[in-house]
């Protein structure tokens, strides 16, 4: 059975590239969990972190990433990470591609100096990680709103 490795009633401290200090912020602006990330305009809530270094295109980034791990079982926080830093940022865009076209996406930014900060001590995805990616991806689930 396919697991999901983050819920909508996840805190918010569980969504990726959240640390505990991000995660503070956010609860200070009222945003405890998955569900409140996804369902707050990304502008809006920067304006409110006030923080010199979270802009809307980050909180954009960190919502698609949040939405990727909710819907796509299996999928851990640096694959969701890798993903939308790819630019793919729903399930069908992922379930979509062959095992080697995805590869040709993600194989050049994991190799930067990027994509290894992502992956940090993870091992960098190879094609049969990719095409395990994209059978998860064909079956995600829709998210209903929390």
């Amino acid at each position: 059975r396919l697991r999901f490795h983050l819920e909508l009633q996840s805190p918010i401290i569980d969504a990726p590239s959240i640390g505990p200090t991000t995660a503070r912020r956010f609860e200070k602006v009222g945003v405890l969990t998955v569900a409140d990330l996804l369902n707050r305009d990304a502008q809006q809530l920067t304006d409110r972190l006030q923080h010199s270094r979270i802009n809307s295109d980050t909180v954009r980034q960190w919502q698609d990433q949040s939405r990727l791990l909710c819907q796509i079982p299996e999928l851990r926080g640096h694959d969701a990470q890798v993903l939308v830093a790819c630019g793919l940022r729903d399930p069908e865009s992922v379930a979509r591609l062959s095992p080697q076209a995805l590869f040709a996406i993600v194989g050049p930014f994991v190799a930067t100096k990027e994509g290894q900060r992502l992956l940090r001590s993870a091992k960098s995805p190879d094609l049969a990680e990719v095409t395990d990616w994209i059978q998860w991806a064909q079956q995600s689930r829709t998210l209903k709103a929390a």
